[in-house]
């Protein structure tokens, strides 16, 4: 296999990207699933980035994979928003080691797409892992049975990952999704982000064997501190910072379009008017300031990440990350829904043409935000600030 790792990542993917971005409109008005934009960056090897050399793959750093994901989101959200499971996936095989991870390793370097089923809908609070989907004995083997939701990317997966409950642990498995058992619901009815795949999946009976056993937690042990979490919060924000680039590269195209301007602006020309001028200034920064900030708290995952001795990170650079992606979040949540709505200063009423579908941006970022409070956030650093409390150990950090 041909190793990724001797050509610069953005030009390695450039005609890949182009193709991507190529209808990018056109599947989100018409509500299209973008399998082929899928499959097409899996081909160009975009789902090994992480991998070593050795395996065919780029070896990146955090922080420049981070970098190659906001240029798959500039091409199209969707399509970097269903790769979020697989990247972090990624860092769970590459972290653990065991054979089986090995084996999952070498499906990523085949090429394979990997997704997840981890939510599930009900009464409990959402970040505990009490779930209601069960892994039993039956012989030689497991059964698995139970229902996820928000199981992002599968229904574009060969493999999904479950986590399950079985006795007394957490139980984490890795299944392919054609498993007979296994029935992905195309039922995502989310306003933003709406072509991801993030709705139900069912598993019924589904035959599990020993090695698709991922990662065994006793439910009384707390998991040492790691940057699990930060991984997949940081990612949605990397996602957010390839929207903004769209943002700026369509605020731009609508003034450069505009043939005309208002009777009382200051300009006949709007290319030539500072109050737009200013506003494609603004959402220049935003987008700059939001790339920069992705970009820094992941190089704190990287040193935490660099950390790891036998599969576990220093604590301290694990909560550092934590709090760095944090921070991000509760600053870029805001800049990019501002981001979205100031576009529209841009232009005039033809601006809210449904067929620009300028309102994607703002509807995609406000879905990606709502994943989990910007307040919560907000308050468990200052509380770490101010009493040394440490942050919570869920997915949300």
């Amino acid at each position: 296999m041909t190793s990724l790792s001797a050509v610069p990542t953005r030009d390695r993917f450039a005609d890949v990207l182009a193709q991507i971005a190529d209808g990018a409109v056109d599947r989100e008005l018409g509500n299209i699933n973008p399998f082929d934009q899928v499959r097409l960056a899996a081909q160009a090897g975009y789902g090994r980035l992480r991998l070593p050399a050795e395996l065919g793959g780029a070896n990146l750093s955090l922080r420049d994979l981070f970098s190659a994901v906001i240029d798959l989101a500039e091409a199209d959200p969707t399509v970097a928003h269903i790769y979020r499971t697989h990247f972090w996936l990624t860092e769970e095989f590459r972290n653990l080691g065991t054979p089986n991870a090995q084996r999952f390793l070498q499906l990523i370097a085949d090429g394979k797409v990997f997704g997840n089923a981890t939510s599930e809908r009900g009464p409990k609070p959402a970040g505990d892992f009490e779930f209601t989907t069960t892994l039993t004995p039956d012989g030689d083997h497991y059964r698995l049975n139970g229902e996820k939701f928000y199981t992002t990317g599968t229904l574009f997966s060969d493999y999904v990952s479950v986590w399950t409950a079985k006795g007394t642990t957490l139980t984490s498995i890795v299944i392919p999704t054609d498993r007979t058992g296994v029935d992905i619901l195309d039922d995502w009815d989310g306003f933003g982000q709406r072509r991801t795949g993030s709705g139900t999946t069912r598993f019924t009976d589904v035959v599990v064997t020993d090695d698709d056993i991922l990662r065994v937690l006793p439910l009384d042990e707390t998991p040492p501190q790691s940057t699990q979490g930060s991984f997949v919060q940081l990612y949605l924000h990397a996602i957010i910072a390839g929207i903004l680039r769209s943002v700026v590269t369509d605020a731009t195209a609508l003034v450069e379009g505009r043939a005309r301007n208002f009777s009382h602006a200051t300009s006949p020309r709007p290319v030539d008017d500072p109050s737009l001028q200013q506003v494609v200034g603004e959402l220049a920064s935003l987008a700059y300031v939001t790339e920069a900030a992705v970009l820094y708290a992941a190089e704190t995952l990287d040193a935490a990440t660099e950390s790891a001795v036998d599969g576990v990170q220093d604590p301290a650079l694990a909560q550092a990350a934590a709090l760095a992606t944090s921070k991000v979040k509760v600053v870029v949540d805001e800049i990019g829904t501002r981001a979205a709505t100031l576009l529209f200063e841009a232009g005039g009423a033809s601006a809210s043409s449904r067929d620009k579908d300028l309102d994607r941006h703002w509807r995609n970022i406000r879905t990606i935000t709502l994943h989990n409070p910007a307040r919560l956030k907000a308050q468990a650093i200052g509380a770490n600030l101010l009493t040394g409390q440490q942050l919570p150990a869920n997915g949300y950090f």
